[in-house]
């Protein structure tokens, strides 16, 4: 017997599968959590910060929630401590994506402010869902540095996107594990400060969220769009 199940058809029916795979997902994680930063530590071999992973809702769609965190160069006007953040080197086609972005952090006494440079990869894994990975090219303050931002929709209130963010940082100074309380706390305020700078310029600076969600586009496209 032919069968009248079309191939339209079967996609769709993927897509709603996995809708609700995210849906049962991040109905669980939200309620451990509600409206605040939920923040998990893992204690990893050999390394003297742990592994942090947070989560955090933001009231805006997952494009725009992504665009403000891949905002390079605007991110030293809202990332607490940041003093510098500008893009030197963009290597984008079809298949790959690589965007350096040089940094200047003001750490705490008596460590110097710290100055380094990380590549970002920009993928979008799902539909309406965006991926942003990090890793270090130099820096002077770590010996390795590595994470990523996922944005996803929240499947029962479309006005809102789940955030979850991993790092995990190597740092060279023989001091840094005194400083390991306050570096997870910096990760709280740094989550903070994306979620109310982004809900904030949905609200009072739309064309600037516009500005940055195009660029999330182009580069997907495998289009270069940051150094324009």
């Amino acid at each position: 017997m032919r069968s009248h199940f079309s191939t339209g058809s079967f996609r769709t029916l993927i897509a709603l599968v996995w809708l609700f795979l995210i849906s049962l997902s991040v109905q669980a994680e939200v309620k451990l959590f509600g409206s605040e930063v939920a923040v998990q530590t893992k204690v990893i071999k050999d390394e003297v910060w742990p592994q942090v992973t947070a989560q955090a809702l933001i009231k805006a769609s997952s494009l725009q929630s992504a665009a403000i965190f891949a905002a390079y160069d605007y991110q030293k006007n809202y990332i607490p401590n940041l003093l510098e953040s500008k893009v030197t080197l963009e290597k984008v086609n079809e298949k790959t994506n690589d965007t350096h972005v040089t940094y200047k952090m003001d750490m705490p006494w008596p460590i110097s402010d710290s100055e380094y440079v990380h590549g970002h990869e920009l993928t979008q894994p799902h539909p309406h869902e965006y991926k942003v990975r990090w890793y270090m090219v130099k820096s002077d303050s770590a010996d390795n540095v590595q994470g990523y931002a996922l944005f996803s929709p929240h499947p029962a209130q479309s006005e809102y996107t789940l955030m979850t963010y991993v790092s995990l940082v190597s740092p060279k100074s023989f001091l840094a594990g005194i400083f390991k309380k306050i570096m997870v706390k910096d990760v709280v305020k740094s989550i903070e400060a994306v979620r109310t700078t982004t809900e904030n310029l949905v609200k009072t600076n739309p064309e600037l969220v516009d500005k940055y969600q195009d660029k999330i586009r182009q580069v997907l496209a495998g289009k270069a769009a940051y150094l324009k």
